[in-house]
């Protein structure tokens, strides 16, 4: 399977340059292809909750590249029940890099975006992203919609990407200071987006729906909260793909009927699993799914899992229904992405406090200033606290810039140290 995967990829990558609308049908025939697996076939190692949201995360990649004049290219913490509002499908960056990655396929996109003069040291996510919009392989969104938070990659790639569609592109600045003044500010800049977003759309907001599903937002994140604690005494199969899936749930699907379908599901499906077992590992920023040796560590495992991604947990703030806009602003505000790292390593400290977390991985992804700058912090923070912590540098998104012997090696030196830990 894995060589058919990698010449269908070698294939849409030789359509990119000179037929880009052919290389984004066949990139769209193969994600319907994979849907009818999901849906067909659903692994078996997996439970019905994890099973589901596969499906449903693939309809948020395909809906955009098949109705793009309905869709807005959105960053990671956009909060996007205003969209779900208007009908217009999140086009999600990082994750549309990810899929193109999952058909072998982004070498060619990451040279077409060198090609056009990007610097190789750039985030190889936003390479592969670029170099779909650039060579018109990633079609024309109806605008592009952005935070400030945490990557200053988004934002030169939303410029460039505006430049090139000619779209309009809305920017929602986040202050790092969690006050009330801020949430208020950005409030504003929603309303304003909204105002905007009426006008585009030739409607008006429907008030009522947006209180929907900022309310169903809220149940959602009650419910994965729930499962976080149900995590602490309960082993439930998993592979390195749940958790690029869940960041559709807990960020720019959030609000949407089937995603708490999802968060309920998975409490069940919890509730009814075996006792933990095995390393518990809480994992810091972006996984490389897609590598062979971390899979065959980590894919259904017994011995060692990865029980929470510190970028699905980042914030459980309470939502009002009544007030929708103050709900989605205090989300992004107090995101603990927002602001200086020790947000963020506060929040997963106390993740790993409440999980019975064994060790730490803290995933350096080439091109990544905010990783690179904190892993040292990271470390010593973690190791303080009595969690061992392995700073593990790869790519993300590039498999041709990744180590794979180096990352295997490494990978099992830390877990044969934690299982000795854990035996003594």
């Amino acid at each position: 399977m894995a060589d058919l995967v990698k010449k269908y990829g070698g294939m849409v990558d030789a359509l990119i340059e000179a037929h880009p609308t052919a290389a984004r049908r066949m990139l769209l025939a193969g994600y319907y292809a994979k849907r009818v697996q999901l849906k067909r076939f659903p692994l078996k190692g997996l439970s019905p909750a994890r099973n589901d949201l596969a499906v449903t995360s693939m309809d948020a990649v395909i809906a955009p590249l098949r109705h793009p004049e309905q869709a807005a290219l959105v960053s990671i913490f956009t909060p996007c029940e205003l969209l779900h509002t208007f009908g217009i499908h999140p086009m999600l960056a990082e994750a549309m890099s990810s899929y193109i990655n999952g058909t072998k396929a982004e070498s060619g996109f990451i040279a077409y975006a060198q090609a056009c003069g990007l610097p190789e040291t750039f985030c190889s996510y936003h390479k592969v992203l670029l170099g779909g919009i650039l060579s018109d392989v990633i079609p024309k969104p109806q605008f592009i919609l952005n935070t400030s938070l945490v990557c200053d990659a988004n934002c030169l790639t939303f410029r460039k990407a505006a430049e090139h569609w000619q779209i309009p592109q809305f920017f929602i600045d986040v202050p790092y200071d969690s006050t009330e003044e801020n949430i208020a500010y950005v409030e504003t800049q929603l309303r304003e987006f909204a105002a905007w977003l009426e006008e585009a759309c030739g409607r008006k907001l429907d008030e009522e729906k947006l209180k929907e599903h900022v309310a169903s937002g809220g149940r959602t994140m009650q419910a994965l909260a729930r499962c976080q604690e149900l995590k602490k005494e309960k082993y439930l199969s998993n592979d390195l793909t749940d958790e690029m899936y869940e960041v559709f749930a807990n960020h720019v699907l959030l609000g949407m009927p089937e995603v708490e379908r999802f968060a309920l599901q998975l409490e069940k499906d919890l509730a009814q699993a075996a006792p933990t077992k095995g390393i518990r590992i809480l994992w810091m920023h972006t996984i490389p799914y897609y590598q062979e040796d971390l899979r065959a560590l980590f894919n259904f495992s017994d011995r060692c899992q990865i029980i929470a991604c510190d970028m699905n947990y980042d914030e459980y703030c309470e939502a009002d229904p009544e007030k929708p806009f103050a709900s989605m602003a205090r989300r992004l505000v107090q995101d603990a992405f927002n602001g200086p790292a020790e947000n963020r390593i506060r929040r997963s400290l106390e993740m790993c406090r409440r999980l019975d977390i064994d060790g730490v991985v803290y995933f350096c992804h080439w091109g990544c200033k905010q990783t690179l700058s904190s892993a040292q912090i990271v470390r010593h923070t973690m190791e303080e606290a009595g969690y061992p912590t392995l700073i593990l540098d790869g790519d993300g998104c590039d498999a041709d810039n990744m180590s794979n012997g180096q990352i295997l090696t490494r990978m099992e030196a830390f877990l044969e140290m934690l299982e000795e830990k854990a035996g003594g």
